[in-house]
């Protein structure tokens, strides 16, 4: 279309050089240097849509590599990471380990589930690149009550206070993405808390839409740092002795955008982080929402729990 175009101009120009009566013209010299640059610049149009399609290929290449790499890296790495974990455990059982080695093995295991983090966070962002959301309705109350209970058993010098968890939260949405969102925070709140103190995590529903909101007393991060904390690979600048390959936050930014909702942090230095979700409800029928799990149950395991009167 564009060479046509080039061609189409070419020809008038030639016509009106060869009209007698445009003979002397003055403007005929113009039209003639425009028609030019305007051939110019049709034949760089043209070299641009070719180099934009050749890099269009190749990002969709880059990205089936990409995908395929990561598929294989967690297919290798699984399996020897199972070897390794089951044989600390079975070092665990063993009645004649010294009892000095026992840190160590723990070391072990930390480390090894570390690894299976990272290729999770990575599936799971092969995961979103490929495919959308499955929103199916589910309580959400009750997956943030399992959650912090699955956490909390492993971090005994924090505390955890729960609001808003005692009665059902239903909304649709992917259970398995979201849960990737509200572990990452929960954990982190643990992870940049390294001396404990209290973790409280507050459920409110407003017309509309229903609000997380997780809260610590650690390190926290500078405004700088903040405005930056969702980007992919960014990590803080004060969180350098800290395991992490600043990818959680960005997928659950993206997680997050994929449900139409919204998350944001507040944070000071030394005065802890507040990171705030925010999700669409719609009304759900009753039976296809799951059980809420007692908040009891949380007790059970050593967690106290604060709930707020209705």
């Amino acid at each position: 279309m564009m060479r046509s175009q080039e061609q189409e101009l070419h020809e008038w120009v030639e016509r009106l050089a060869g009209d007698p009566a445009n003979a002397g013209n003055p403007l005929l010299a113009e039209f003639q240097k425009l028609a030019e640059r305007h051939g110019k610049l049709l034949r760089q149009f043209r070299k641009i849509a070719k180099i934009s399609d050749r890099l269009q290929t190749e990002t969709k290449e880059m990205a089936l590599q990409q995908r395929q790499f990561v598929l294989m890296v967690s297919h290798e790495f699984r399996t020897p990471l199972a070897i390794i974990d089951s044989a600390s455990q079975m070092l665990e059982l063993e009645p004649k380990l010294p009892v000095s080695a026992m840190p160590r093995v723990g070391k072990i295991r930390n480390a090894v589930q570390r690894m299976l983090h990272l290729i999770e966070r990575c599936l799971t962002n092969d995961r979103l690149g490929t495919a959308a959301a499955r929103p199916i309705a589910f309580d959400l109350a009750a997956m943030l009550t399992a959650l912090v209970g699955e956490i909390g058993a492993a971090a005994g010098e924090h505390r955890f206070e729960l609001h808003g968890l005692d009665r059902p939260a239903p909304i649709p949405g992917d259970r398995d993405l979201l849960a990737v969102v509200f572990s990452n925070l929960l954990e982190n709140a643990v992870k940049y808390s390294p001396n404990g103190g209290t973790i409280r995590l507050d459920l409110s529903t407003g017309e509309g839409h229903v609000t997380v909101r997780i809260t610590d007393q650690g390190i926290g991060v500078n405004a700088a740092d903040a405005a930056r904390l969702f980007d992919k690979y960014f990590r803080a600048s004060n969180a350098a002795g800290t395991t992490g390959a600043g990818l959680g936050l960005h997928l659950a930014r993206c997680i997050v955008d994929s449900h139409g909702g919204g998350i944001s942090v507040a944070s000071e230095p030394d005065r802890g982080s507040a990171f705030t979700v925010r999700l669409p409800v719609t009304k759900v029928e009753p039976p296809v929402v799951a059980k809420a799990v007692p908040v009891t149950a949380i007790a059970m395991a050593g967690i106290p729990v604060t709930e707020e009167s209705s």
